[in-house]
This record gives C-alpha cells, sequence and structure tokens, in this order.
C-alpha cells in the first residue's frame, strides 16, 4: 500500500467517523425534542458539540455519583460486618472461657473429693494397726515416730498423699 493509498484511507474513515457523529447527533435532537431535524439546514458545529459534551458530562457526573453511593454503602455493609464478626468473636471467646473456668472448678472439686476420700480410704486402713505397727511403718518410711496413735495415723495418711 502507497502512502497515497494510506491517506486516502485515512480521510475516508475520518469522514465516515464524522458522519457516523452527524447522524448520531441529528437521532439524539429528535429523540430529545420530539420533531425531526433538517439534516441539511444550517447547523452550527460549535454549539452541537457543546451540547453532545455537556450531555456527556452530566452523564460523568450521575455515574460518578452512583458509583460515590455504591462506595458509601459497601464500606458502609463491611463495617457493619466486621462489626458484628468481632462481637461474634467476644462472645465466644467469653463462652469459652466461662466453660474452661466452670470446667476447672469442677475438675478441682472432683480431685478434691478424689483426695478425701483417698485419705478417708487410707486413714482406715491404718486404722486396724496398733501403736507398734504404725510406727514400724514409719520408721520403714524414715519418717518419725512420735506421738499419739491420730498423729502417726495422720502423718502416714499425709505421706501416702505425697506419693501420690
Amino acid at each position: 500500500m502507497t502512502i497515497q493509498d494510506t491517506y486516502t484511507s485515512t480521510v475516508r474513515q475520518a469522514q465516515d467517523t464524522w458522519s457516523g457523529m452527524l447522524e448520531s447527533i441529528i437521532d439524539n435532537q429528535q429523540k430529545a425534542f420530539g420533531r425531526p431535524v433538517n439534516p441539511f439546514a444550517r447547523m452550527d458545529a460549535g454549539a452541537a458539540i457543546d451540547q453532545m459534551f455537556d450531555f456527556w458530562n452530566k452523564t460523568l457526573e450521575v455515574q460518578r455519583d452512583a458509583v460515590k453511593t455504591l462506595a458509601g454503602v459497601t464500606a458502609s455493609v463491611g463495617e457493619t460486618v466486621r462489626a458484628q464478626a468481632q462481637a461474634q468473636a467476644q462472645s465466644v471467646g467469653e463462652m469459652v472461657r466461662e466453660q474452661t473456668e466452670t470446667a476447672t472448678r469442677v475438675a478441682r472439686e472432683q480431685l478434691d473429693l478424689v483426695t478425701q476420700a483417698a485419705q478417708e480410704q487410707a486413714a482406715k486402713g491404718y486404722e486396724a494397726l496398733t501403736k507398734a505397727e504404725l510406727q514400724d511403718e514409719l520408721d520403714r518410711r524414715n519418717l518419725p515416730k512420735t506421738g499419739n496413735v491420730d498423729e502417726l495415723r495422720a502423718r502416714l495418711v499425709e505421706d501416702d498423699h505425697k506419693s501420690v
């Protein structure tokens, strides 16, 4: 393709583009004003171009406002969802903490009961022993052998408890 062919093609494309724009302007004016427009009448091209750009500017303003409104609503919804998620997380955390505290308290109470029962059982096991037998057991464990029978039994129960 020569330079002349390229130039001719470019000029034709420009003419087609201007022709299409003119048809579009005429159609838009007919739709806007409800009356036919004479394409052969004298037309102020500058005024038509200004009208077209004014229309586009107004369209862009409306679109900008719509997008800003949408962005604002989206941000608001996001903040609400985030706040609700944080509240739920705090609520779940509080419930877990309360349940953990309750479970710990119950476990301690049961451990105390089991310990007490074991001590009582151990004490019952030492009830049948005489003072000499209690002292022999204390001696075997390298514990002091002095005191009355109740003290000896208590010392053995305490030692049993330490070794558990």
